[in-house]
């Protein structure tokens, strides 16, 4: 037995870890959760040269959470790749969030302007409504107060 697992370790070192190809550890799969246990109980001796030899030996239980950590550090490896490409799209939504603001700036610049524009006819609006009440109240019958009527003189020369 100890021969046998030694041979698997050395085949699976060999056939599948191959430097700037592979991964830096294989897994070597035993299919049972008692073999696993009675191989890491009775045969650490293989178990020290499979780890030195970086060949994983692992049970059904042992192998899906091997499965999981691979797929995370995959997950996490893309996200890593994809980073930038996301923070380029963050810098212009950023970008644009700038925008928008001064757009905002100088709309209400934009209303100030015609607030004030309204006022200023409001003023002037108030200046001739006073100045007509002040033409309506004046008498422009024949006295001393009253508004010299171009008309008349013209008849009279």
């Amino acid at each position: 037995m100890r021969a046998d697992l030694g041979k698997h370790v050395s085949d699976v070192s060999q056939k599948y870890l191959l430097a700037g190809e592979t991964q830096d550890v294989a897994l070597l799969f035993v299919p049972s959760e008692q073999i696993h246990a009675e191989l890491a109980e009775r045969f650490d001796d293989v178990v020290a040269r499979a780890h030195r030899a970086r060949v994983l030996i692992v049970s059904p239980s042992l192998l899906m959470l091997a499965v999981q950590v691979v797929q995370g550090l995959t997950r996490d490896a893309a996200m890593r790749e994809q980073a930038h490409l996301l923070q380029a799209e963050v810098g212009r939504l950023l970008d644009d969030v700038r925008r928008v603001g001064e757009r905002v700036e100088k709309l209400k610049a934009h209303f100030g302007q015609v607030v004030g524009d309204l006022d200023q006819i409001a003023i002037s609006t108030d200046k001739i409504s006073r100045r007509g009440l002040r033409l309506e109240q004046m008498e422009l019958g024949e006295g001393p107060q009253a508004l010299p009527n171009p008309l008349r003189r013209e008849a009279a020369e």
